[in-house]
C-alpha cells in the first residue's frame, strides 16, 4: 500500500525553510520521531523539561521563536491551559479544533477527520468554526476546493436528531456564499461519504458522495470512536494537531507510536510552512 504521508514528508523535505518545533516533556517514542523528523530535513527542534516546560515552550511560540509545538509525556490538559492562556498563550479569535489525518487502505485519498478531540458537544457556530479549521488545512495540504461531509445516521433533516437540523444548516451556509472555499453536503451517512457504490445504490446524487475529503463529526465522542476505528480495525495511517492557533499543536496520545507522531510533525511542519 502506498503511503501518502510520504508525499506530504517529501515536500517539507524540498523546503529550504525549516520550521522549528518546541517539544514538551518528550518521552522514547516522541524522541524517537523528532530524531527521524530532524534527520530528514523536516525540523529543528528544542527540547523542554521539568515544571515550567508546558509555560516556557507556549511562550516561545507566542513570541515567534517556534512554528510548532509538540507534546511529549505530559497530561495534554496542563498543556491546553498553557496553550489558551489569555497573555502568552497561542489563541487567535478563532476556534481551535483537532484535525485527524488519515491515510485509510480503502480510500482513494489522504481524508481528514473532525473534531474527534478537543471540542466536545459543539452548536453550529462551532461546528462552522471547525468546518472552516479543516477546510483550510485541506487547502494547506494541497486540496483546492474540499469537499466536507457533515456526518449523520440519515441523509434527510428530523428535528429529533438535531446533528442533521446543524448539517443541513451548514450545507446552506456553504450555499449562500458565508462559509467559502470549499464544499459542502450534509447530513449525509459515513458509507455515503465514504463509497461511491453506496451512493450509487441508494441514489444519492452529490459530488461529494464517495469523494469526500473532509469527514466532520457532530461530537467528540462520534469523531474519537470512528478515528480509532479506521485505525485500529481499518489498518489506517495517522497524524493529528491542533488547528485554529497560533501555530500547529500536536497532541498525539502517549500511546501513539513514534511513526504517528513523526506523520504529525511533518503535516504540521507543510501546515506551517504554508500559513506564513
Amino acid at each position: 500500500m502506498v503511503n501518502r504521508f510520504e508525499a506530504i514528508m517529501s515536500r517539507v523535505e524540498q523546503n529550504p525553510d525549516k520550521k522549528r518545533c518546541a517539544v514538551v516533556c518528550a518521552d522514547g517514542p516522541t524522541r524517537e520521531a523528532v530524531r527521524e523528523a530532524e534527520t530528514r530535513g523536516l525540523i529543528q527542534a528544542e527540547f523542554f523539561s521539568g515544571d515550567l516546560a508546558p509555560m516556557e515552550a507556549v511562550r516561545g511560540v507566542h513570541a515567534g521563536q517556534f512554528d510548532i509545538l509538540l507534546k511529549g509525556n505530559i497530561d495534554t490538559a496542563v498543556l491546553l491551559k498553557e496553550v489558551v492562556n489569555k497573555e502568552y498563550g497561542l489563541l487567535t479569535g478563532r476556534l481551535i479544533s483537532h484535525v485527524a489525518l488519515l491515510d485509510v487502505p480503502r480510500y482513494h485519498k489522504l481524508l481528514l477527520l473532525t473534531d474527534g478531540g478537543m471540542v466536545m458537544y459543539p452548536d453550529l457556530d462551532q461546528l462552522r468554526g471547525i468546518l472552516e479549521n479543516a477546510a483550510g488545512v485541506m487547502r494547506r495540504l494541497g486540496v483546492e476546493l474540499p469537499k466536507v461531509a457533515c456526518l449523520a445516521a440519515v441523509e434527510k433533516v428530523h428535528e429529533r436528531m438535531p446533528e442533521t437540523v446543524r448539517a443541513a444548516a451548514l450545507k446552506e451556509l456553504q450555499q449562500t456564499g458565508e462559509i467559502r472555499d470549499c464544499l459542502v453536503e450534509g447530513p449525509i451517512s459515513f458509507d455515503l461519504a465514504f463509497d461511491r457504490e453506496a451512493g450509487r445504490t441508494k441514489g444519492y446524487d452529490s459530488p461529494v458522495a464517495g469523494d469526500a475529503d473532509v469527514f466532520l463529526v457532530p461530537d467528540f465522542v462520534s469523531g474519537n470512536l470512528l478515528a480509532k476505528s479506521l485505525v485500529y480495525g481499518g489498518g489506517a495511517r495517522f497524524a493529528g494537531f491542533l488547528a485554529g492557533a497560533r501555530a500547529p499543536v500536536i497532541l498525539t496520545s502517549r500511546a501513539s507510536s513514534a511513526e504517528e507522531k513523526l506523520y504529525s510533525i511533518a503535516c504540521s511542519a507543510l501546515v506551517s510552512s504554508l500559513s506564513n
